[in-house]
């Protein structure tokens, strides 16, 4: 057991106890996982099994420890991680270690040691998998910024390599939308909430990333397939509430796609020829419509797609970046030169979005 995170040698000293092993592939990375606790490794196989038929040769091995026990650490004096606009409360603090970074997530009470070698994840990790997940995940990101990929804040889904990107800030319906759009079984699943874009000579590539769909229950209400998602008693609970209140429920649930909406439908790369921006709301009285957009005239339409990469992310040099930096519209435009960008506008309408997303496939 970990009892001293600032200790290095000692948390080292802990890490050859983890006996258990899993290995991961996404796209060209191979993420080898070490715990002390063999069921919580089952249990990441298996919310990633989608991913675990990859036939991709790996040039690239990362290796994480997560380390189930007791939360450690709460005594110590955590810098607090800055929140994104319009989010409040105390939800991350930091402390810069020689190599590394401990964050510490205050509501879970976990820890993780971000480095670029043998990162590690400590505390309730069996009730706290997302988090895990999450943490994998990071080394992953990490691997494609340092290559110079940009970070996005969207969904996407792809058709036959060809990327349709979604974007909006919060709570703006991307993932609602992204999933509806997946109804139709010649789109695969790309990514739910992140996706790195990096301009090329021709095209722009694009990386999405191995985590589900993770939705409010507005989302499976609606979605003939996905309702029974919710236990029946809350499915009528819900029904009773207003639309407005509905729309800002946080209560998460994980949508496995190879359970619903059939196996091989999830991809990682490709190619970004599509971006749409959500620009919509539940109470406008405008019929939804798509627009294109000019981004040399309206480089603030994509705002909603900036995102910072976090305080997970180190550079080439080991060095953590500044908490507050974001890429700037101006460098998004360039990363989008080769990408159409939409605009989706007028009152929140799933099905009218479908048909019109539908009809750019068909021009």
């Amino acid at each position: 057991m970990i009892k001293a995170l600032l200790n290095l040698p000692h948390v080292n000293e802990v890490l050859n106890r983890c006996t258990n092993t899993v290995q991961l592939t996404f796209a060209d990375v191979s993420v080898t996982v070490h715990s002390n606790e063999g069921i919580l490794l089952a249990g990441i196989a298996d919310y990633y099994r989608s991913y675990l038929k990859s036939t991709t040769t790996p040039s690239t091995s990362l290796t994480l420890y997560v380390i189930e026990q007791d939360a450690v650490g709460d005594e110590l004096d955590w810098l607090e991680v800055p929140r994104e606009a319009g989010k409040t409360g105390r939800k991350e603090g930091y402390l810069d270690v020689e190599g590394g970074r401990w964050i510490k997530k205050f509501k879970t009470g976990m820890a993780f040691l971000q480095r670029p070698d043998q990162a590690v994840a400590v505390g309730p990790c069996t009730a706290n998998v997302a988090q895990i997940v999450n943490f994998i995940n990071n080394q992953f990101l990490n691997h494609y910024l340092r290559q110079g990929f940009t970070l996005g804040h969207a969904s996407g889904f792809s058709v036959n390599g060809e990327v349709t990107a979604i974007a909006a800030g919060s709570g703006g319906g991307k993932s609602t939308l992204m999933l509806r759009c997946l109804e139709n079984p010649k789109r695969d699943f790309l990514t739910n909430d992140r996706i790195l874009l990096k301009k090329a000579p021709v095209g722009t590539n694009t990386i999405g990333l191995a985590k589900l769909p993770r939705v409010n229950p507005g989302t499976l209400l609606h979605a003939e397939r996905l309702r029974h998602i919710l236990p029946e008693a809350r499915q009528a609970a819900l029904r009773e509430m207003p639309q407005g209140e509905l729309w800002s429920l946080e209560e998460k649930y994980d949508v496995q796609i190879e359970d619903e909406y059939g196996a091989d439908r999830v991809c990682l790369a490709g190619n970004l020829s599509r971006l749409i921006m959500l620009d919509w709301s539940l109470n406008s009285p405008e019929p939804t419509c798509l627009e294109r957009v000019d981004l040399a005239t309206q480089p603030d339409v994509i705002e909603g797609l900036r995102k910072r990469p976090g305080p997970f992310y180190q550079n080439n040099e080991g060095v953590f970046a500044d908490l507050n930096a974001i890429d700037s519209v101006a460098h998004y435009v360039d990363e989008l030169a080769n990408v159409a960008v939409y605009r989706l506008t007028g009152k929140i309408d799933f099905d009218r979005a479908y048909e019109l997303i539908a009809n750019l496939d068909q021009a």
